[in-house]
C-alpha cells in the first residue's frame, strides 16, 4: 500500500488516500512476466548442449574409436585402411570414374553391428574428393545398384551385395556403408538396411 497526498486533477481536488502498488503483468493471458527468471534456464540448456556436441562423436572420427554404441546398436571395429589409391580400391564403373577423376584421399572401416543376439558387417569407406561437384558425381554413380563401389574391407568370406547400402555427401567427402549379415546370423533385411544408414548418419 502507498500513501497518496492530496492534490488537484482536472480542477477537482483529490483527498489523501491509499492504494495498492499496481502489479506488473505481461506474457499470455495477463500472467507475470517471468521472462527473466527464465532466462538463465535458457542459458543453461544453451551451455549444456554445447557440452554435449563438442563431445559427440561418431564413425567419421573414425575411425578412432574401436567401439560405438547407440540405441539398439553396438559397433566394434573389426579393421581400419587409412590412404591407399581409390583407382586400385575400387570396381566396376566407379573405377572407371576414379581413372578420370582421382580422389585426394580415402579411409575403410569394417564393423560388426549387434542388434540383441544378432549381428551384422558394416563396411564404410570416407571418399574424399577435390570439389564438391566430383564428390555429387560418384555419390551419384554409386548410389546406382550395380555401378561397382570402393572395394571393401571385409572377414569371414562376407560378401558385400549392395543390397543394405547408404551414403551421404559431406562437402566433398562421400561416406558409403554397406551391411550384410554375419555369418550365422539372422538379423532380418529391414535392420540391415537400418544399420547402414545409422552408420552414415553417425559418420558426418
Amino acid at each position: 500500500m502507498v500513501r497518496v497526498r492530496p492534490h488537484v486533477r482536472g480542477g477537482v481536488r483529490v483527498k489523501g488516500h491509499t492504494r495498492s502498488v499496481p502489479t506488473r503483468t505481461g506474457g499470455m493471458s495477463g500472467s507475470p512476466d517471468n521472462s527473466m527468471e527464465a532466462f538463465p534456464f535458457v542459458l543453461f540448456a544453451l551451455a549444456v548442449a554445447a557440452v554435449v556436441a563438442s563431445l559427440g562423436v561418431g564413425l567419421g572420427t573414425a575411425a578412432d574409436s574401436d567401439t560405438l554404441s547407440a540405441t539398439n546398436f553396438t559397433h566394434t571395429r573389426l579393421d581400419h585402411s587409412q590412404g591407399g589409391s581409390c583407382v586400385e580400391l575400387s570396381y566396376g564403373q566407379v573405377h572407371d570414374y576414379l581413372i578420370a577423376h582421382p580422389c585426394a584421399g580415402l579411409t575403410r572401416s569394417l564393423y560388426e553391428v549387434t542388434h540383441g543376439t544378432s549381428a551384422a558387417r558394416v563396411a564404410m569407406a570416407w571418399v574424399t574428393m577435390p570439389d564438391t561437384v566430383q564428390a555429387m558425381e560418384l555419390k551419384n554413380l554409386v548410389d546406382q545398384h550395380r555401378t561397382g563401389n570402393i572395394t571393401e574391407l571385409t572377414r569371414d568370406g562376407v560378401a558385400f551385395t549392395g543390397h543394405h547400402y547408404d551414403s551421404h555427401n559431406d562437402g566433398s567427402i562421400v561416406i558409403i556403408a554397406q551391411a550384410e549379415r554375419a555369418p550365422g546370423s539372422t538379423l532380418p533385411d529391414n535392420l540391415l538396411n537400418a544399420a547402414a544408414t545409422w552408420a552414415v548418419t553417425r559418420a558426418h
